[in-house]
């Protein structure tokens, strides 16, 4: 191993021991043939460990996308191929979950804020919601309890409206639930519930 085989001036093969300094030489060159490798492999936990953090401090903020949270790696300039492995591992160990995430989101988001499924849908599909995911999560929500929350956002834009015509206060109403997310039909339905001297055939235009 410390030896080195040469050919004299008769062509004879004899054998020397290497030297320190060629030992040394030899050690030095399988470093730097070695060093680019470790350096890429150093690269790599880094990259993997950076996207692993940035994760965790987005999510111990509140739940959010994949797609969210793809787009704050990509802004940390994590490589699309580092933040898809990290993003799967988070959806593996259920840290990432946007079905659990929608479900939750269209609750709170319909109980508190009292928001329709139209305006649920378009809010999920820009958290980056699936429309399929989207669609199971709405129907939890039935057509009479959909209802019944713009019935009640209804009662109390009315209180605010006695001075004005039947057909302004019917047109006001319509326009507080379209921006809630409730279609038109529904507007209208709870708006008529409401309005108590609505006149018969009256037109339904806003």
């Amino acid at each position: 191993m410390g030896e080195v085989v040469q050919l004299d001036q008769d062509g004879a093969a004899s054998k020397r021991r290497r030297t320190k300094s060629e030992l040394k030489l030899n050690l030095i060159d399988a470093t730097i043939t070695k060093l680019p490798v470790a350096e890429e492999k150093n690269k790599e936990i880094e990259a993997a460990d950076a996207a692993k953090q940035v994760l965790l401090r987005r999510l111990s903020h509140a739940p959010r996308t994949r797609k969210e949270l793809a787009k704050d790696l990509k802004d940390k300039d994590i490589s699309d191929e580092v933040a898809n492995v990290a993003l799967d591992r988070f959806e593996e160990v259920g840290l990432i979950n946007d079905q659990a995430l929608a479900s939750n989101y269209v609750s709170s988001q319909h109980e508190r804020k009292g928001l329709g499924k139209n305006a649920l849908r378009q809010q999920l599909r820009a958290k980056g919601v699936s429309d399929d995911v989207a669609l199971e999560a709405i129907s939890q929500i039935s057509d009479d309890q959909e209802f019944q929350a713009a019935f009640g956002l209804a009662c109390k834009k009315i209180r605010s409206l006695q001075k004005d015509d039947a057909k302004t206060q019917l047109r006001k109403i319509v326009g507080v639930l379209a921006r809630k997310g409730y279609s038109s039909n529904l507007a209208f339905r709870v708006a008529k519930e409401v309005i108590t001297d609505l006149p018969d055939g009256l037109p339904l235009e806003i």
